[in-house]
C-alpha cells in the first residue's frame, strides 16, 4: 500500500517515470536532497549533517514525508503530521505542506502526491485530514478540490509566533 514507508508507485508521463514513495531513515539523503532542491531551490553545503537530521526526523512514524522522483531526481514533496487527539483514540493528518518544482507542475504529480497523503489517512483510519493555504492560491484550492477535499466554513486566521517573540515572556 503506498501508504506504508518505502512504498512506492510509478507512473508514465510522456517519456519518462515518475514515482512517489514515503520516505524512511534508510532515504534521509534523498529527502535531503528533495527538501533542499525543491523548497529552497539550492544544493546542500553540509548534505551528511542534513541527512543525519533528516534520518532521525523520518524515525518517527507520525512524520509523512512522501518524494517524487523522475528518473531518480527529486520533483515534488508532501509533507504531513499525524497527531493524537487527546478528546478520542483516534488521529488527524495535519497535511502540512506540498511542493513540485514548475518545470513538472500540471503533469498529475502533485494528485499523486496528495492520493498518497490520503492512503496514509485510510491506512491509519484516521479521523480527519486537513490543509491550509492561501484563499489567493487558486492551484492549490483547484488542487484540493479536485482530490476530494471540501473547503472549511470556519473562517480561521493564522496567528504565529516567531523565535524572537518567544524569547523571555514567561506570562503564565
Amino acid at each position: 500500500m503506498i501508504g506504508e514507508p518505502g512504498e512506492s508507485v510509478s507512473t508514465h508521463g510522456s517519456t519518462r517515470e515518475v514515482s512517489v514513495r514515503r520516505l524512511t531513515p534508510v532515504d534521509a539523503a534523498l529527502a535531503a536532497r528533495a527538501i533542499a532542491g525543491i523548497k529552497r531551490g539550492a544544493a546542500l553545503a553540509n548534505e551528511a549533517a542534513e541527512a543525519d537530521r533528516l534520518r532521525r526526523w523520518l524515525g518517527d512514524p507520525n512524520r509523512v514525508l512522501f518524494v517524487a522522483t523522475d528518473t531518480q531526481r527529486p520533483v515534488g514533496f508532501a509533507l504531513g503530521y499525524l497527531l493524537d487527539r487527546i478528546d478520542a483514540d483516534a488521529q488527524m493528518l495535519c497535511f502540512y505542506e506540498i511542493e513540485v518544482l514548475a518545470s513538472h507542475r500540471r503533469r498529475g504529480i502533485g494528485t499523486r502526491l496528495v492520493e498518497a497523503m490520503k492512503a496514509v489517512a485510510r491506512s491509519r483510519r484516521v479521523i480527519k485530514m486537513w490543509v491550509q493555504t492561501d484563499p489567493a492560491n487558486v492551484a492549490a484550492r483547484g488542487l484540493y478540490e479536485h482530490t476530494g477535499a471540501a473547503r472549511s466554513d470556519a473562517p480561521d486566521e493564522v496567528y504565529t509566533w516567531d523565535a524572537a517573540s518567544l524569547k523571555g515572556s514567561d506570562r503564565a
